[in-house]
This record gives C-alpha cells, structure tokens and sequence, in this order.
C-alpha cells in the first residue's frame, strides 16, 4: 500500500527592512535578519548511471517512487552518467555515450563507484548499491531539520544563451567545512537506453540528466553562520543541444557529515 504523498512546503522569510528619518542610520543596522518560519529539509539522491546499464532502469523508477511518496519538491535527483556503461562497448571503439560527461566521471572516480546503479542519498552512508538503503536513507534523512536555507534564482538570455544564477545561503545554525555545490540538469531529454530486458531503447526519456557544474566540480567552501547570509553569482553559457526549457540548476550545501539542504530552481522562471 502506497504511503499517501506528504506535501512539504518550503515556507521562509528572509526580510530585510530599513527605516528612512532625518538621523543618518549606518548601513550595517538596516538590514534585519528575521529567521525563517519553516524550513523543510530536502533530500538529494545521487544516481550513478549509464546508457548501457540494463538496470539502472530500476533506479530511476525508484527514485520516482520516491518522489511520488513524499513529493517531487522534495526529492531531488540527479543522474551522472559515466562510469562502464557511459561508453559504447571496447569493439566499438570504447567512446563516451551521448550523456557521459568528464565531470560525471571524475565523481566516479572520487566517490570510487565500482558498479551501476549505484547512488548515495544526501551523501550519507557512502555509495549504496541496494536500492533499499535508497528508500530507508531517504526517510531518515527527509526528517531531519535542515541547518541551512538556499534560495537560488535564475536569469536566462536567450539571445546569448547565457544563464545567471544567483544563490543566497542564510545559516539556521553554525556549519563547519562547508561547501556550495551549484550543478545543471536537464530532463526529458529522449536518448538511447539499455533495459532490463537486454532490450535497446531508443525512445527512453532521461530525467534529471547532469549537464555541468557551474561552480567548481567539487563545490566552493561557504561560511555558514547562524543568522548570517552569503550571496553568491554565477554565469555559464548553455550548448546549443541543451534545451533551456527542460533545464534546472541544482544547489546544495554539504559538509563531512552530508548535504545539509538542496533546491532545485528552472532556468527559465514558469
């Protein structure tokens, strides 16, 4: 029996309130820190995946299973492509698929995933290649009070095709070692597939397809510190083969215990 979908709704107020007199007042007491009202946390699945997986299929049905339980909002996934199965077979060459990037196979290599699919939830627990520690990592850790509030915002040019992102992080509490994570994804993108059937198939639709890093691979360090915001801007220009409209940019805060919150915000405002 399917548990009934839970609507977590992400509700703060971040208001910043200045006083206009005859006295001079100094910039610093204008800006009003008020802490949020309710913030929920949000889980981040990392898919490790690849076109000719057979089942990595089964992972993505997972995480839509997931998403339908406790809400898309606030299950947020991310497929990386790479890995074995992100190539065409060593007779045919042993070139990269069309989703495989070189960003996606450097976190292969630094999170040493050695099968697909594998994913990590939150980055808690390591890499899991059980999806039911998918599903119990992901119950764990949604209820779980977030430490950190991100509001991202997005500006796309399409004359240049370029996107501004702009990414405030309000401390709920006092973090050490953390790190901004700011990535690119794109869904719907109708691409080849491995099933599992050994099937190959060509009108597969792809979902949270990682596209790029906009910020450094390995995410930026932060000072996170309660009461007090960070803003940070960033720019990158699409490819001509990535469709805007299906595009999301997905930010995250995490330290050595795990991500601390994640939002996801589309590139185009809807």
């Amino acid at each position: 029996m399917k548990i009934s979908k839970l609507l977590y709704g992400l509700v703060a107020i971040l208001s910043v309130t200045s006083f206009m007199s005859c006295t001079e007042i100094d910039e610093n007491d204008r800006l009003i820190y008020v802490k949020p009202a309710e913030v929920k946390k949000h889980v981040l699945i990392e898919d490790f995946t690849g076109q000719r997986c057979v089942n990595c299929p089964n992972a993505a049905t997972m995480i839509e299973q997931l998403q339908e339980q406790y809400g898309e909002d606030n299950i947020i996934a991310v497929g990386i492509y790479g890995g074995d199965f992100g190539y065409t077979t060593v007779a045919q060459g042993h070139t990269p698929l069309s989703l495989t990037t070189e960003v996606g196979n450097s976190y292969y290599t630094k999170w040493g995933v050695k099968a697909q699919p594998s994913g990590m939830v939150d980055r808690f627990g390591g890499i899991q290649k059980n999806l039911a520690y998918w599903a119990a990592f992901t119950n764990g850790r949604i209820n779980m009070e977030p430490t950190v509030m991100i509001t991202p915002t997005t500006n796309y040019d399409e004359a240049t095709r370029t996107l501004k992102v702009n990414v405030n992080v309000a401390g709920l509490k006092t973090l050490s070692g953390a790190k901004l994570q700011v990535w690119l994804i794109e869904d719907n993108i109708k691409d080849m597939q491995y099933m599992p059937d050994g099937s190959e198939n060509n009108e597969y639709i792809h979902k949270h397809v990682f596209r790029a890093s906009i910020n450094d691979k390995d995410g930026e360090d932060i000072n996170v510190v309660n009461e007090q915001t960070v803003n940070k801007e960033y720019s990158i220009k699409l490819e001509n083969n990535w469709k805007p409209e299906n595009m999301s940019v997905v930010t995250f805060v995490f330290t050595a215990d795990g991500v601390e919150q994640t939002e996801k915000t589309s590139v185009i405002n809807k």
